[in-house]
């Protein structure tokens, strides 16, 4: 590949020399309207300048920018600009009317906006994720249905771990998405970290009719304490500080018990604040012990009517 860059660059040289010589050190009649080679040893000199700045700029480029990436993407857009800019000045200097040189121009502007209207729009994304700062690197984001940990946030594109999609909890995939920056300019950016880094979550419990559903509460109640306080603590502490930059109607974090009454069942849920990492985690560890709690009480039943109606039948017909 530098081997062919040499290569047109020295053609490109002997050129502008050849037709230099021709210009300036000959009389030969065919040229008797030297305007014409002026033309064209302008020509060459734009079109070896263009060829100098984009070899100058692709360098620069791969030594300043670390992402693969992020390095093709400036690269290819450094190139269309000079090609785009060198075409500009050619169809200056050859065509005469002004008028036509303002449609050339109106329509070659139109032909880059259109090829370039994703690139521009990711670049002007990312300059307003850089400005504005609506997440950071370590933060976890949702983006449309994408959701995961930033990785990284490039000028054309920002990385992230994935999680959910075919993993039932907030846990990784173990893919990482590369997500074009255009998405600042329309779409809502939901952030599970910054400013308050704590969440709530829900675990839901389903008792059968006649069970003892205000000792279940008591229960559900007494056993998430001890795994939640420190959650609570921390999220309570970070909630008045977030009052002094947002307009916050509670500050209540404490961890509540709502019951509800559904067509088979008792359904209750139990509201807590975590840390958005450790959700599947804590929410198994409080699902596993209210279980085993409420198993050991015989007035208690965990499940529906129409589960328990089952497995009698089931157990009938064997």
């Amino acid at each position: 590949m530098k081997v062919l860059q040499r290569l047109n660059f020295f053609i490109l040289l002997v050129l502008i020399l050849f037709t230099s010589y021709i210009r300036y050190f000959t009389d030969f009649y065919i040229f008797e309207d030297r305007s014409l080679l002026d033309a064209l040893l302008i020509s060459l000199f734009i079109i070896f300048l263009a060829y100098v700045i984009n070899s100058l700029a692709g360098n620069l480029i791969l030594r300043r920018v670390s992402t693969a990436r992020d390095r093709y993407t400036l690269r290819k857009t450094v190139s269309i600009l000079v090609t785009v800019l060198a075409f500009a000045s050619l169809f200056a200097i050859w065509v005469e009317r002004t008028s036509t040189l303002l449609i050339a121009y109106g329509i070659l502007s139109a032909g880059v906006a259109i090829a370039l209207q994703d690139v521009l729009r990711n670049l002007a994304g990312g300059i307003l994720i850089i400005l504005s700062r609506p997440f950071k690197a370590g933060d976890r984001i949702q983006i449309g249905d994408s959701t995961g940990d930033v990785l990284d946030i490039g000028s054309f594109s920002t990385a992230i771990m994935e999680i959910r999609e075919w993993i039932d909890a907030d846990q990784y995939t173990g893919r990482i998405l590369h997500i074009p920056n255009s998405f600042a300019l329309n779409q809502t950016i939901k952030n599970y970290t910054r400013d308050y880094s704590f969440i709530w979550d829900e675990v839901r419990i389903l008792l059968i009719y006649g069970s003892n559903w205000k000792k279940a509460e008591e229960i559900a109640l007494q056993t998430a304490g001890p795994v939640v306080e420190e959650f609570e603590r921390l999220a309570q502490t970070e909630l008045l500080l977030m009052g002094e930059k947002y307009f916050t109607t509670t500050y209540d974090v404490k961890t509540q018990l709502y019951t509800k009454l559904q067509e088979n069942w008792i359904e209750m849920r139990l509201r807590y604040v975590v840390a958005p990492r450790k959700r599947r985690a804590v929410s198994h560890l409080l699902t596993s012990n209210i279980l085993e709690a409420l198993e050991k009480e015989e007035d208690i039943m965990v499940g529906t009517a129409v589960g328990i109606d089952f497995m009698n039948s089931t157990e009938k017909s064997q």
